[in-house]
């Protein structure tokens, strides 16, 4: 089974001073961090519940994206390293049609990937990695592609198959648990429908494949810069978000890559 065309249908310890008027400072710098990374981080579960649907959550997202990414904004020097201005700015365009894409299909045959929800999640606070688990998977591998490959002509190359089956955490950080190979066929698959291909991948001998490090090269025909969109927001997510744990990612915000991101 070869995705190369699309075959499938789918500190220190100091001194603390502990008076009301240090008190009230505290409070007063949380407050203010927590208005600050509200305007930072939107909820990306608002509206949402346990009990909503991946289609539900693929429509969601989908409204998350920005409307449009300007011409021009200002870049971090860590994304000019990887890439050129101009070529950095069209992947982002390129990256944004993809996603809508991704997620308008998803949201299409979400039916076909989707599954109950146990008992014990009704009623609590929805979360992607446990009640929508296809995208979060689907993520992990866009993620691992983008930032572990080699960005050559419009084309990610990377060894073994290996490298695609890390979870990624909201902070960026690998989870100890890996995406098991029926998982990673299934996300694998549905990315091959909306366009990605991956040569050098055949799933008709797992096991081998699994413990093979042979070359795979990723690319999109439609509009080969997406790879370079994608590569940069991986490198944001990984690398800018462990600490505030913001989901640039899924919502495409290129914000994450301009040098002052409070004036955008």
């Amino acid at each position: 089974m070869l995705f190369s065309q699309r075959t499938i249908t789918k500190r220190s310890v100091g001194y603390k001073d502990n008076s009301p008027l240090q008190s009230l400072q505290g409070l007063e710098v949380k407050i203010k961090r927590r208005v600050f990374m509200h305007k930072l981080n939107p909820n990306i579960y608002h509206g949402l519940s346990s009990e909503s649907t991946l289609g539900d959550m693929a429509r969601h997202l989908q409204s998350l994206l920005p409307v449009e990414i300007p011409v021009n904004y200002p870049i971090k020097p860590m994304f000019t390293n990887i890439e050129i201005e101009e070529n950095i700015r069209n992947g982002m365009v390129a990256l944004l049609d993809f996603m809508r894409l991704f997620y308008g299909l998803l949201a299409e045959i979400s039916k076909q990937y989707d599954k109950p929800k146990p008992q014990s999640r009704l009623g609590k606070t929805p979360s992607i990695a446990v009640d929508f688990p296809f995208i979060y998977h689907a993520r992990s591998i866009l993620l691992n592609i983008g930032y572990n490959s080699k960005l050559n002509d419009n084309v990610l190359s990377f060894c073994g198959i290996k490298t695609l089956n890390p979870i990624i955490c909201c902070e960026g950080m690998e989870a100890t648990t890996k995406i098991s190979m029926p998982k990673l066929i299934s996300c694998i698959g549905f990315l091959n429908d909306c366009g990605m291909y991956f040569e050098g991948l055949d799933f008709d001998t797992p096991s081998h494949c699994m413990a093979d490090d042979r070359p795979i090269e990723v690319t999109y025909p439609d509009n080969p810069v997406v790879l370079v969109g994608l590569k940069i927001m991986a490198v944001a997510q990984r690398d800018l978000q462990w600490k505030t744990k913001d989901e640039v990612f899924l919502r495409c915000d290129y914000h994450a890559l301009a040098s002052d991101l409070r004036k955008r």
